[in-house]
C-alpha cells in the first residue's frame, strides 16, 4: 500500500489473483517447489510480492575483462529509487539479484591513475537474454517520512530510507535496449559526450540512462572501449532492467492502472518526454509513501527480510499426517499429531494445532498455540492473535497484533485494525484500511466499508460496494444485495442472490430463501430450508461459535449470534410447527433458537410452558435466561416485569388462579425485580418499581420461609443498594 496523497490518489501492488491454502512459505522454496511440481499453476511474469526499504540506492556493478595492473580505474554503479528483487534460484542465478527499473543512472566513472591520459572512446550495449520476470519483492527508496507509520520497525525503516535517498543524476546518454539487432547510444546533451578523455590524475563520470519498454528481466552487457597510449581495453559489465514496477495507480472511482516508473519517481529517464527530467529538478520532487505491503503469493501474507525460523526435519510430513487425520474427522488424533510436531520447534505445525482449537471454540488453547507460532515468526499468527484479542475486547493487544501482521505484509490486519478503528470512532482511517484491503482482494474489507457508508448515510456507495463484493463471492453481501432486491419488489433477484448465498454455505442466505418461498406458498421446499439453516445450531442450548475468513488468516467481521440465519431459521421453524399445533416440534426448535441467544424464542418458551403446559418452574428459568440476553427491549423487559408481578400476585391470593404458593411468587418477584433493574440502567424513571418489586420480594421470602427465597431476596437488595 501506497500513497500519492495519503486519502485519495492511492498506490497499491498488483496481486496475484490466486488463493493459498495455508501459511506463507519461504518465496525461494516457493518458487523451486512452483517450477518442479506437475500441474502448478503459473505465476504472473509481471507481479512482484513483497515490498522493502532501499537502504542502498546505489550498486557497485563489478567489471569483467581488465587485468589488475592497467593505468586506470574503470567503475560503474546502479542507482535507482525502485528495484525488483529475484532470490537465488528463481531463474538459475547462484545469488540475489536487484533489478533496477527502466530510466534509472548508470554511472560508469573513469579515473587515470597513471602518466597518460585515458580516453573512453564507445560505449556499446547488447541484450543477452529476456526472461519472465520472477521477482519475490520490490527494493525501494522514498524521499521522506510515510504519512502513516504502521509501527516502530516500520517507521525505523523508513527512516533509514530517507537517510539513503539521494535524486537521480541528468543522462548524458540513453541506451535504448529494445532497438534491434542493435542498442543504440543516444548523446543527450547540445555538446557530444564521447570520446571521453581524462587528464593524467583526473576522473570523470559518464551518467547513462538505460530505457526498455519491455516488462521482463532484461540481461544486458554493456562493453568500454578504452584508449591509453595506443593500448586498448575493452571491459565489460553484466547488468539487468526491467520496465514493469509491479505499481497500479488507484482511485476511488477508477480502475487500477499501471504505472512506468518515471511517473512515480519523474528524476527517472522518460524518453517520451527527455527535457521533463531537467524541468523537474527546479520544482518539489515528486514522491509516494509506503505504509503497508502487498504478499508473496498474493494472499495477504508477503515473505519479509524476517522469514519465519527454519522447521524441523520431520515436520513437513507430520503435518501432512495430521492433516490427513482431520480430513478424515479425527481431530482428536489430528490435534496431537500437530502437537507433537509443535513441540519439536514446528511453528507452521503450532499455527494449524491453533487454527484447529479456534474451529473448535477453544479460544484460550488457539491463543496459546498462536502465540508458540508468532514466537517462531509465522506471519499468519499475529493477524489472528489480534483477532481473538479484538473478540476479547482485550483491544490494545489486538491493535499490537494488527500492526505487527500488517508490518509483514498481512492485508487481513489491515481489516481487523478497520474494525478496531471503527469501534474507537476513528471511521476516517477505518474507512481508508478497508478500501486498500478491499482492492487487493481481501475477505470482508469491502463489506465492511459497506456497512460504514451505510452507516453514514452514503447509501449510493454502500450499494455499490456490497454488489462489487457480492460478485467477487461474498456470501453476506450477497444476503444483503438479495435483501435489497426483495426491498424494491424484485422477488427475481432476490431468490437469485439468496440462492447463491446458500449453495455457498451461507445459513443467512439460506433462512431468507427459505423464508422467501414459504410465503410464495412452497411451504415444503421452504422448510426443507429452514431446517438446513438452523440444523448447524444442533443439540438445544447449544451455543454458535464461528469465525470467518480464509483459513490463514482470518479476516474480522463481527456478527450476533442472535441475528444468524440460523438463530432466525430455527425461530420460524417453531412458529411454522406451532401453526400446526405441533407443540412438541416448536418447543425443539424454539429451544434452539433460544439457547443461541433469540429474545422472541425466550418469551415464547415462557407463554408456552406457563399456559400450555402449566410448569411455571420452567417458565421461570427461561425468563431469568431472558435477563442474561443482549438484545432484549426495553418493552419485552417492561411487559416481562409486569407479567411476572401479576403472576407473584396470583401465587398469594387465595381466590387467584393458582395454588397459594409464596415461595413461587418470590421466584417471580426475583425475575421482576431483576428486569426492572436492567430498565434503570436506561432511564431512571423506572426505580420506583424496582425499589417496590424488591421490597415485594423480602416480604415474601419472610412469609414462605424458604431458604432459595431469601437468598434472592438478599441478591436483589445487594444489587439495589
Amino acid at each position: 500500500m501506497t500513497a500519492v496523497s495519503a486519502l485519495s490518489v492511492l498506490m497499491a501492488m498488483v496481486r496475484h489473483r490466486r488463493r493459498r491454502p495455508g501459511p506463507a512459505t519461504d518465496p525461494v522454496r516457493r518458487a523451486k517447489e512452483l517450477s518442479e511440481t506437475e500441474g502448478a499453476p503459473e505465476r504472473d511474469p509481471g507481479s512482484v510480492k513483497a515490498v522493502y526499504d532501499m537502504t542502498r540506492p546505489i550498486r557497485p556493478v563489478p567489471v569483467e575483462g581488465l587485468p589488475d595492473d592497467t593505468p586506470f580505474v574503470v567503475r560503474a554503479a546502479v542507482h535507482s529509487q525502485l528495484m525488483h528483487i529475484a532470490s537465488p534460484g528463481l531463474l538459475g542465478n547462484s545469488e540475489a539479484v536487484n533489478i533496477p527499473l527502466t530510466g534509472h543512472n548508470l554511472l560508469v566513472s573513469l579515473t587515470a591513475t597513471g602518466e597518460d591520459e585515458i580516453v573512453l572512446r564507445s560505449l556499446r550495449a547488447e541484450v543477452t537474454d529476456r526472461l519472465p520476470l520472477l521477482a519475490d519483492g520490490s527494493s525501494l527508496a522514498r524521499s521522506r517520512m510515510p504519512d502513516m507509520a504502521m509501527s516502530s520497525d516500520l517507521l525505523e525503516s523508513a527512516q533509514r530510507a530517507v537517510r539513503a535517498y539521494r535524486r537521480l543524476l541528468s543522462p548524458d546518454v540513453a541506451i535504448f535496449l529494445d532497438r534491434s539487432p542493435v542498442t543504440e547510444l543516444a548523446e543527450l546533451g547540445a555538446e557530444p559526450v564521447l570520446p571521453l578523455t581524462v587528464a593524467p590524475g583526473g576522473s570523470a563520470t559518464l551518467t547513462c540512462a538505460p530505457v526498455t519498454e519491455d516488462g521482463r528481466w532484461v540481461r544486458w552487457r554493456l562493453t568500454a572501449e578504452i584508449d591509453c597510449a595506443g593500448h586498448i581495453w575493452r571491459p565489460w559489465w553484466e547488468l539487468t532492467v526491467t520496465a514493469s514496477t509491479g505499481f497500479s495507480l488507484f482511485s476511488p472511482h477508477a480502475a487500477p492502472v499501471p504505472q512506468p516508473v518515471h511517473k512515480l519517481y519523474p528524476d527517472h529517464y522518460a524518453p517520451g518526454d527527455p527535457d521533463r527530467q531537467r524541468a523537474a529538478e527546479s520544482t518539489a520532487v515528486r514522491f509516494f509513501d509506503l505504509t503497508g505491503h502487498t504478499s508473496q503469493d498474493g494472499e495477504g501474507l508477503m515473505s519479509m527480510p524476517s522469514r519465519p525460523d527454519p522447521e524441523p526435519p520431520d515436520a513437513a510430513k507430520a503435518i501432512r499426517r495430521a492433516a490427513g487425520l482431520a480430513r478424515a474427522g479425527d481431530l482428536h488424533g489430528a490435534a496431537e499429531a500437530y502437537r507433537a510436531a509443535a513441540e519439536a520447534g514446528s511453528g507452521q505445525a503450532a499455527y494449524l494445532l491453533g487454527r484447529l482449537s479456534q474451529d473448535r471454540g477453544d479460544h484460550d488453547g488457539a491463543v496459546l498455540w498462536y502465540a508458540k507460532a508468532a514466537a517462531r515468526r509465522v506471519p499468519a499468527a499475529y493477524n489472528n492473535l489480534g483477532m481473538l484479542a479484538l473478540l476479547r475486547g482485550d483491544i490494545d493487544t489486538a491493535e499490537h497484533w494488527y500492526r505487527r501482521a500488517m508490518d509483514v505484509g498481512d492485508w487481513a490486519a489491515a481489516v481487523g485494525l478497520g474494525v478496531l478503528l471503527s469501534q474507537r470512532g476513528d471511521e476516517a482511517q477505518a474507512e481508508e484500511l478497508w478500501r486498500l484491503a478491499g482492492n487487493q482482494g481481501t475477505p470482508n474489507a469491502h463489506y465492511n466499508l459497506a456497512v460504514l457508508y451505510e452507516r453514514q448515510g452514503r447509501l449510493l456507495e454502500a450499494e455499490e460496494l456490497f454488489t462489487r463484493a457480492a460478485e467477487a463471492g461474498d456470501i453476506q453481501a450477497a444476503v444483503h444485495v438479495g435483501f435489497r432486491c426483495h426491498e424494491t419488489g424484485d422477488r427475481t433477484g432476490a431468490k437469485r442472490w439468496w440462492r447463491k448465498a446458500a449453495d455457498a454455505g451461507s445459513a443467512d442466505g439460506t433462512f431468507y430463501l427459505g423464508l422467501l418461498l414459504v410465503g410464495e406458498g412452497q411451504v415444503r421446499q421452504g422448510e426443507q430450508l429452514l431446517e438446513r439453516a438452523a440444523e448447524r445450531l444442533g443439540t438445544p442450548g447449544q451455543g454458535v461459535t464461528r469465525t470467518s475468513g480464509p483459513d490463514a488468516a482470518s479476516t474480522h467481521r463481527t456478527e450476533e449470534t442472535a441475528t444468524s440465519g440460523e438463530v432466525y431459521a430455527a425461530y420460524h421453524l417453531g412458529l411454522l410447527h406451532w401453526g400446526r399445533h405441533d407443540v412438541e416440534a416448536a418447543v425443539v426448535w424454539w429451544t434452539r433458537a433460544a439457547g443461541a441467544g433469540h429474545p422472541d424464542a425466550v418469551f415464547r418458551l415462557c407463554d408456552l410452558y406457563l399456559n400450555v403446559r402449566g410448569d411455571l418452574a420452567e417458565c421461570l428459568r427461561w425468563a431469568s435466561f431472558a435477563l442474561e440476553l443482549e438484545g432484549v427491549e426495553d418493552g419485552q423487559l417492561e411487559s416481562l416485569a409486569t407479567w411476572m408481578c401479576a403472576i407473584a400476585e396470583q401465587l398469594v391470593e387465595t381466590a387467584g388462579a393458582y395454588e397459594p404458593d409464596p415461595a413461587a411468587a418470590a421466584g417471580a418477584c426475583f425475575v421482576a425485580a431483576g428486569a426492572y433493574r436492567r430498565l434503570t440502567t436506561h432511564d431512571d424513571a423506572y426505580r420506583a418499581a424496582w425499589e417496590d418489586s424488591v421490597q415485594r420480594l423480602a416480604n415474601l421470602a419472610e412469609r414462605s420461609g424458604s431458604w432459595q427465597a431469601q437468598v434472592m431476596a438478599a441478591s436483589a437488595e445487594a444489587d439495589f443498594q
